[in-house]
């Protein structure tokens, strides 16, 4: 055990590392999309080929049950206004306080708001109900949208108009927006909708093209390489302190194949006591939403210091040999 405490502690710190790197990950994935109104990076950009109203649109989403859950945004381009319709279980926006639109407000006969945290202050609330005054109107506001970062989220109020209304506006004269909840083709939404035009979404404050991975987390790939050489790095520690082991166990008449054996055997003991425990505490640290990914770098990166250890070890019995 002595002679394995350093590699523990140094495995600790590697996934200690690991785990803060894809919370980093995560946050920076989490800031991306609510600066993009809560859109992923699949979402689409469409263009309509002839007039419909909102309700139109709205009908012929409904009709077709192929699709899964979806929001649709009808942004206005002169201001912050986005007309909103889901369907299914759609994503929803991180939430202050109140709540988002839920499947029996597509029904109302009056628009109601959610808004952004920048329009928190603006709010009346006589009692349990709080109102926004736009155009000498006052809105009902089921929630305010948010989150402990900054983003441009925070200036959007996200509107469900009214049947009426729904009826009178246009959605052509809207940028529209689609995102699944699952991932979309263009050929599932050109079968639903008269589109004349249907791209993947690039906004101006996506500053990295669709796929673009390792330009928008550049710092965080950084990272993930130096946490996987940092794990060979261990590994050949432990290769260099096995070669006094060998003279020993060449001493003691051990076979190559049982010094190589037990060599690794305490490696790997020792490789995931420190990575279970550096995964546990960085876990407790920092909070995050999915760990699978996390969870398959550090295998794979075990995995490969493994094979990495043997092929060295052999190597060694070879050269002392």
């Amino acid at each position: 055990m002595k002679k394995g405490l350093w590699l523990v502690i140094y495995t600790a710190l590697l996934a200690f590392l690991s785990v803060f790197i894809f919370f980093k990950i995560q946050e920076r994935d989490l800031i991306i999309q609510l600066n993009n109104h809560n859109l992923s990076l699949d979402a689409f950009h469409v263009v309509l080929k002839q007039p419909l109203t909102l309700d139109e649109f709205e009908q012929k989403i409904n009709q077709n049950k192929q699709l899964p859950s979806l929001q649709i945004h009808f942004q206005n381009r002169k201001n912050n206004i986005t007309y909103f319709f889901g369907t299914g279980d759609f994503s929803v926006p991180p939430m202050i306080s109140g709540s988002f639109f839920s499947a029996n407000d597509f029904k109302s006969d009056v628009s109601i708001l959610v808004v952004g945290k920048d329009w928190k202050n603006k709010l009346y609330t006589p009692k349990d109900q709080s109102y926004l005054e736009h155009q000498g109107h006052f809105y009902p506001v089921l929630g305010v949208m948010g989150d402990k970062y900054r983003s441009d989220l925070d200036k959007q109020i996200f509107v469900l108009p009214g049947s009426a209304t729904r009826k009178k506006l246009l959605a052509n004269n809207f940028r529209i927006i689609i995102d699944g909840k699952k991932q979309l083709t263009s050929q599932q939404l050109k079968h639903v909708l008269p589109l004349s035009k249907v791209n993947r979404l690039k906004s101006k404050q996506l500053f990295v093209s669709q796929g673009s991975w390792t330009v928008a987390h550049w710092a965080e790939a950084l990272g993930l390489l130096l946490v996987l050489f940092g794990s060979l790095f261990g590994t050949s520690l432990w290769r260099i302190f096995a070669r006094q082991r060998y003279r020993e166990a060449h001493f003691l008449q051990k076979t190559a194949s049982l010094f190589v054996f037990e060599e690794w055997r305490y490696y790997a003991l020792f490789s995931v006591l420190g990575i279970v425990l550096g995964l546990i505490v960085g876990m407790i640290t920092f909070n995050m939403y999915n760990y699978l990914l996390l969870l398959l770098f550090v295998g794979a990166s075990f995995i490969v210091a493994n094979v990495y250890l043997i092929i060295r070890l052999r190597v060694l019995v070879k050269q002392e040999a």
